[in-house]
């Protein structure tokens, strides 16, 4: 197998099945691609054993999100990955891609170890069930959330942890209170805000979307408390509830799933963008107010003022959103099949403020999963997980690519596109009578 030398700028690439080449325009590079998911076992014969018991079943599960880690001691850069038990015959639903592969297929190494993920059903103490969605912050942790669940119920309490990827050992561990979730939650996506680096960042909320109870519970690290927000916001849309990806089609009702942070460097109160899966609209709400537990002590629903929805529209669901320092937003198109890009100092869906920024009815098939990180360099990346998540339901085809990782620099993406403002960070966006905006440079553009 050739081994390359990570490097995503130069993008020499460790995989055997990874090419290597310079990042361009509006092109984003394959990292590592799956046909079928396979894993790091000590021996042959564990995995035949966890094949034959059902334990492990190939070409059958999927991932769903990645995150990458530059450690601060330039020690080896580590891409993270997640395979949720939405399935039977996942052993392990959190892992690493190593530099190893069989059949073309790079190889996961459970994370932290494979005891984590072994025997779910016991509810051990040190264990990980369910990873839909997981986030590196500033302080080199990685943030997990595990939504307990095997396949189609929970079986243990949902939990955040937070490792400290110095030492891959456990910082901190907060089980979701049973009054804060439902038999049918389904908690997917973390978000982090640190608001003082200080005293070992204790000061720092975490913003967990459950996509089925259509909430977001706010967990204050420091306090060690939490407490569940909803809105109609956060609810999905019937009109947006059937999905349609490269001639396939089926029915999914999610509700709040993408969530991203306003930049601090942008000052002020910072706000949380978030929208369903199942629906076209995008929203935000200022997060002093989500921070505030008095507010939403005696009714998670106290607040309705609060929250705020762009009047255009998406013409398609979408997953996963992530925004970059400068507060330019990128989020998936679901029937599209393409990545667009918002400057958030503008309005959601004019012309002058979104675009698209990739185009691949291949490889942008279903974008679960988004990051930003800034490389060694300095130089902002955008991550992408794609997943072909429309096969999973009608049986995946191991002769095909199904399961991508690509990434690009944000500069050399957004270079010419509307959402990248000229002249300060700062820039702000304006437009004199809101209620005339233009068009929305998107397909299957909904007018409101």
């Amino acid at each position: 197998m050739k081994r390359l030398v990570y490097s995503l700028l130069i993008f020499k690439l460790w995989n055997s099945n990874v090419y290597s080449t310079f990042l361009k325009n509006l092109d984003l590079k394959v990292l590592y691609q799956w046909s079928q998911l396979e894993f790091d076992y000590l021996s042959e014969y564990e995995r035949k054993t966890d094949i034959d018991t059902g334990n492990f079943i190939p070409g059958q599960i999927a991932p769903i999100d990645t995150d990458v880690h530059y450690p601060n001691d330039n020690s080896a850069t580590r891409v993270f990955i997640t395979i949720p038990r939405l399935q039977a015959g996942v052993p392990a639903s959190l892992g690493t891609v190593s530099n190893e592969n069989r059949n073309g297929n790079p190889i996961v190494t459970p994370y932290p170890s494979w005891e984590w993920h072994t025997n779910p059903k016991r509810c051990k103490a040190n264990r990980l069930i369910s990873v839909f969605r997981v986030m590196i912050d500033d302080c080199e942790r990685l943030w997990v959330l595990d939504a307990g669940r095997l396949l189609d119920g929970i079986i243990c309490p949902p939990q955040i942890l937070a490792f400290d990827l110095k030492t891959n050992k456990l910082l901190h561990r907060y089980e979701i209170p049973t009054t804060q979730i439902e038999s049918r939650s389904i908690l997917v996506t973390p978000v982090v805000e640190i608001r003082d680096t200080r005293n070992h960042c204790q000061n720092t909320f975490v913003y967990l979307a459950d996509c089925q109870t259509y909430s977001i519970i706010v967990y204050d690290l420091q306090r060690q408390t939490s407490w569940r927000v909803t809105d109609k916001t956060m609810y999905p849309n019937p009109d947006c509830g059937t999905y349609s990806i490269q001639g396939d089609s089926f029915d999914l009702m999610d509700g709040v799933l993408g969530m991203s942070l306003s930049p601090a460097s942008l000052g002020g109160d910072r706000k949380l963008f978030y929208h369903a899966m199942s629906s076209s609209t995008e929203n935000w709400v200022y997060t002093s107010y989500l921070r505030n537990q008095t507010r939403f002590s005696e009714n998670p629903e106290s607040s309705p003022e609060i929250f705020n929805t762009y009047p255009k529209r998406r013409g398609t669901q979408s997953a996963a959103e992530v925004i970059n320092k400068d507060g330019i937003m990128f989020f998936g198109l679901m029937s599209d099949v393409k990545i667009a890009c918002f400057n958030i100092r503008g309005e959601y869906g004019d012309s002058r403020s979104t675009d698209i920024v990739a185009d691949n009815p291949v490889t942008l098939q279903f974008a679960t999963g988004m990051k930003i990180i800034k490389n060694r360099r300095g130089i902002e990346e955008l991550f992408v997980l794609t997943s072909r998540f429309q096969k999973v339901a009608t049986g995946l085809n191991a002769a095909e690519i199904n399961f991508r990782i690509l990434a690009i620099d944000v500069e050399s993406l957004i270079s010419g596109k509307n959402c990248k403002v000229a002249g300060e960070p700062n820039t702000i966006i304006s437009y004199p009578n809101n209620k005339n905006l233009g068009r929305y440079n998107l397909p299957s553009q909904v007018n409101t």
